[in-house]
């Protein structure tokens, strides 16, 4: 993107089009029925002719501008765009940008502006993130011996690949430790949404009683975050067995069955 400049014999060539920048939202929630604009702004020399604006998404074009006529929309774009959206008075850039009514999922990606002259030729690209917020979100908790304590946190139906982390954090100091992770997955559905599951284990001694656990999901490159906490007290334990424990506390035992997208919690 820019303007090239050629020194040959002494005589400096400057591009006949230049685009400026792009803007395109850096995310957008899926289905929120609020229109969003992909500007693409340009500079044209005097002696620039025959303009022709073309933007693409993914590589597939989807709209197509040649003044004075109409623009139109192409491919995923089609009768998605107001058409009669103005992103200038002037006549060579009026309609440069894109105004969608409804971003969904299927919009995302990377969107390239091109534009040409008779005599040149000008591109720029921006990617654009449209995210689903989860569906389902929950951290639990079991114990895989006497001295160990297992976290789980399970996130579902969330576009796109979202990231996590469990940690603990200590009132007396103010400070967060994040818990060694020792089982992850991630599962991509058909309907294109993502399933994550992640462990976390630590020794029950690290842990005072009334610990805050939490786990932190982030959609990446979004400001998007959430979180789920659990306060965690011990179990009074007079010997470690696979069923009830003595005294009148029970081992707690989470079962996870993830299977085509659906979480079954046992």
């Amino acid at each position: 993107m820019g303007s090239i400049i050629v020194l040959l014999s002494g005589f400096i060539i400057v591009n006949s089009v230049q685009i400026n920048y792009i803007l395109v939202p850096q995310a957008v929630q899926n289905n929120s029925h609020q229109p969003i604009i992909i500007d693409c702004n340009y500079s044209l020399r005097p002696d620039g002719t025959d303009l022709v604006l073309q933007w693409y998404l993914n590589e597939q074009k989807i709209y197509h501008w040649v003044p004075p006529n109409k623009p139109q929309a192409l491919g995923l774009l089609k009768d998605r765009l107001d058409l009669n959206f103005e992103a200038s008075v002037d006549v060579l850039s009026r309609y440069r940008a894109l105004k969608i009514e409804n971003p969904t999922v299927d919009l995302a990606g990377e969107y390239k502006c091109y534009v040409s002259t008779s005599i040149d030729e000008d591109f720029a690209t921006r990617k654009l993130i449209v995210f689903e917020p989860e569906k389902l979100f929950f951290l639990n908790h079991s114990y895989e011996d006497a001295k160990t304590v297992n976290f789980t946190c399970v996130v579902a139906d969330i576009y796109p690949e979202p990231s996590m982390i469990i940690y603990t954090n200590k009132k007396e100091k103010r400070l967060d430790r994040i818990l060694q992770p020792i089982q992850w997955g991630t599962s991509k559905e058909q309907n294109g949404r993502y399933t994550m599951t992640l462990t976390a284990s630590t020794f029950i001694e690290t842990l005072d009683a009334g610990s805050v656990i939490s786990c932190e999901l982030r959609i990446p490159g979004t400001s998007y975050s959430k979180r789920k906490t659990l306060l965690y007290y011990p179990l009074e334990m007079r010997s470690w067995n696979r069923g009830p424990i003595v005294g009148g506390s029970y081992l707690h035992v989470s079962i996870l069955l993830i299977c085509q997208g659906s979480i079954i919690f046992l």
